[in-house]
């Protein structure tokens, strides 16, 4: 596919991940005390939720959080090209809605004592996880570089170069190709078709839940066919790799339908999610924590 990982967003994630660690692990001490041991910590009063470091912490976690509903704006502007890349967007989406989150975490210094803070975080929690799902799926639709669906006729012609490829690996490479295809054919009359965007979302992962021993099973032909140990091993990493491509492409309309049903619901999260943010910063303003 030509919509790859995108190896800035790997590298932002990378660098920030280990910077986040050395944070947790220079204050890890006071994150393991009970609460009322942190009290004579003489860390407390600033990596307390309303300290000067755990206000930082929420400040950039907000700051993130919010930062990461731009998105939802690109996306009503899609054609406006100057904007960016679709493709770029989604990968500010992804970094600032996993960052974020872990600022929010640090600005709770790993503990929930009031019930807004609770429903706060596991709002935020869930938001997270379908949004990482929600990125699978996305990434499961077959795209072009700028984050496009691919169109038709360039999907079809990455299924025949692919299989060209695979015929073109050696001895046993067509017997493993034709059986990709006729595993691929089975696959796809077995799916049928959805009536709902969540029976979209279990039609696609059944189908390529069936592709597991694709990879197996067409080492085993390769090797029986007369291929070395190596060369059955290469022959059967790519036939697995063809035929999931093979299957996204003949069920790309459920996997774009499943997507957008899975967008739709995420973006309903995401405002149950502000709703409680909304509640549990009020009320620390309320009593007297600042903002």
């Amino acid at each position: 596919m030509r919509s790859g990982s995108s190896w800035p967003l790997i590298a932002a994630l990378t660098v920030t991940t280990l910077a986040l660690a050395v944070l947790v692990s220079y204050s890890w001490h006071y994150y393991t005390m009970p609460w009322d041991a942190r009290l004579d910590a003489p860390e407390h009063h600033r990596l307390r939720p309303w300290g000067s470091l755990g206000h930082l912490y929420g400040h950039i976690g907000i700051a993130l959080i919010l930062g990461n509903l731009l998105y939802l704006v690109r996306r009503r502007f899609v054609g406006v090209a100057r904007l960016g890349s679709m493709r770029a967007w989604m990968d500010w989406h992804v970094f600032s809605g996993i960052v974020g989150p872990g600022f929010v975490l640090l600005h709770s210094a790993f503990t929930l004592r009031t019930w807004p803070a609770i429903v706060s975080a596991a709002s935020l929690m869930i938001v997270v996880i379908t949004g990482l799902f929600g990125r699978y799926l996305y990434r499961l639709v077959p795209r072009v570089s700028d984050g496009r669906q691919e169109p038709a006729e360039e999907l079809a012609a990455d299924v025949d170069h692919a299989l060209i490829a695979l015929r073109n690996l050696g001895v046993g490479s067509i017997e493993a190709a034709d059986l990709v295809e006729a595993r691929v054919e089975q696959i796809v009359e077995r799916a049928g078709t959805a009536r709902t965007g969540f029976g979209a979302i279990v039609l696609a992962m059944r189908a390529l839940w069936r592709l597991r021993d694709l990879r197996a099973a067409a080492r085993d032909v390769a090797r029986k066919a007369g291929a070395s140990e190596d060369d059955a091993a290469e022959i059967g990493r790519g036939a697995a790799q063809i035929g999931r491509l093979i299957v996204r492409v003949d069920l790309v309309d459920t996997l774009a339908r499943a997507a957008a049903f899975w967008r739709g619901l995420h973006r309903n999260l995401v405002i149950v999610m502000l709703l409680a943010a909304s509640l549990h910063v009020s009320i620390a303003i309320y009593l007297g924590f600042g903002l």
